[in-house]
């Protein structure tokens, strides 16, 4: 899942490796998240986050545990000079483009592929290790570089809004979405389908 509303999202500020409190509202989100996961009886036999602490923060109240391990292979993308500046800075995409490919390259960011690769690789060696449900809390260029990768289609207009939940199978190494749940659009499921 994505981590919760931090003060950099309220600012219009890229992230990316910086980073930045989550803010009352983005507190509030993890807890809705948890109700919803014990409403639901869902239970984690392991908890993990991205080494940044929006991500921490937010999987230890959304898993009410202090138990959480880091994993630097589900980090946010970096965005290189672009870090902590206004979002309006951004150089635009490509026409008919979804991300910023390897736009940030040339001012020191990631390829979104590459950030793909990392995130798939860190989920399909941690989850071949458990059989029951885990939770990874990541964030939202890092979680769409692996769509990108996985050449996933999303529906028209669904983004992955702050403590967006995507439920994954893992089969012979091959990751696959089964849903997407929106806890903005008051936990509106979006099912997927041979990861389509």
């Amino acid at each position: 899942m994505r981590h919760g509303e931090t003060l950099f999202n309220t600012q219009n500020r890229v992230q990316g490796w910086s980073d930045s409190p989550l803010t009352e509202k983005g507190i509030a989100q993890a807890q809705a998240v948890a109700d919803y996961f014990a409403d639901k009886g869902i239970d984690f036999e392991a908890v993990y986050s991205s080494t940044q602490e929006r991500a921490t923060d937010t999987a230890k109240i959304v898993a009410k545990t202090d138990n959480v391990t880091q994993l630097k292979g589900i980090k946010e993308m970096n965005f290189g000079r672009f870090e902590a500046q206004p979002e309006m800075l951004l150089p635009q995409h490509r026409p008919n483009a979804t991300s910023f490919e390897d736009l940030l390259v040339p001012f020191g960011g990631e390829d979104i592929i590459e950030v793909g690769k990392r995130v798939r690789q860190t989920l399909v060696d941690t989850m071949a290790h458990h059989e029951d449900p885990c939770l990874f809390v990541s964030h939202g260029a890092a979680m769409w570089g692996l769509i990108q990768l996985l050449n996933i289609e999303f529906p028209p207009n669904v983004w992955l809004s702050n403590c967006a939940i995507m439920k994954w199978t893992l089969t012979d190494e091959n990751l696959t979405l089964i849903e997407v749940t929106l806890p903005a659009e008051d936990f509106k499921v979006y099912p997927f389908k041979d990861g389509e």
